[in-house]
């Protein structure tokens, strides 16, 4: 469904946001003290977060993955910089699937949250590290991202941070068309064509220059040439013929 598509159906049934429901984006520019925010300054990449609290209890727990190639190398010097207090962080542990590297933490206290919390505002998942510069939308109604605004200002520095209001319909439409899409993108692609994309991905077929021709692709796979090359084809079509739609 296209952007366009979606706002004549909401219109259609009625459906209205709040008026004083909005959403502001942030980044706060300072240099990190999280951990996260260390790790993604010095590794120079992105990490992409989410944050939840674990039920009945004051501990939260921290998912994270980048598809950074060197971050393993950057963790262990992270973890032992004397900047970066780690007595908040109770457990850690990263593994790599890939060209992915997966993180989870279990955090006593997250001030990040906290703050969200006590202004009675969300955070909107995923948000971003970005060579330690933190990237996030916050939901809620005026008068609480205003007070969020300038709670956000006092424990990080007026100077070092920046938002911004956007529109509410817009990032719901995008959000939900893109989930939508990569749900009917995993549902068309068989598990062949998911099985030799994932494999010829991780194998550097899609790099520049190319890390492995499709004859060594197609030898590890235990599969004809022709036959690698057929599924790959398929498969991205699949998913730009699903792009295209939400484009």
């Amino acid at each position: 469904m296209s952007k366009r598509k979606f706002y004549r159906v909401m219109m259609k049934r009625n459906l209205r946001v709040p008026s004083d429901l909005s959403i502001l984006e942030f980044e706060i520019r300072k240099p990190s003290r999280s951990f996260f925010g260390k790790l993604s300054e010095v590794s120079s990449s992105t990490l992409n977060l989410e944050v939840v609290k674990i039920p009945d209890s004051e501990n939260y727990v921290v998912f994270g993955y980048s598809f950074s190639k060197d971050l393993d190398k950057y963790i262990d010097s992270v973890k032992f910089m004397t900047s970066v207090p780690r007595n908040h962080i109770r457990k850690f542990r990263y593994w790599r699937d890939g060209k992915l590297v997966y993180m989870m933490a279990l955090k006593s206290k997250c001030d990040f949250i906290q703050l969200a919390e006590e202004n009675k505002v969300s955070i909107l998942s995923p948000y971003v590290f970005d060579k330690g510069i933190r990237k996030y939308l916050v939901l809620g109604n005026t008068a609480n991202l205003s007070r969020y605004r300038e709670s956000v200002s006092e424990f990080y520095g007026e100077s070092n941070v920046y938002s911004r209001p956007i529109s509410f319909t817009e990032h719901l439409s995008m959000s939900l068309s893109k989930r939508v899409a990569f749900s009917v993108i995993s549902d068309k692609l068989t598990t062949n064509e998911v099985e030799v994309l994932k494999h010829a991905f991780i194998s550097g077929y899609f790099d520049y220059p190319k890390q492995i021709t499709l004859d060594a692709l197609a030898s590890s796979l235990g599969l004809s040439k022709v036959t690698v090359d057929i599924h790959i084809r398929k498969a991205v079509r699949k998913i730009l013929e699903e792009m295209l739609k939400v484009a």
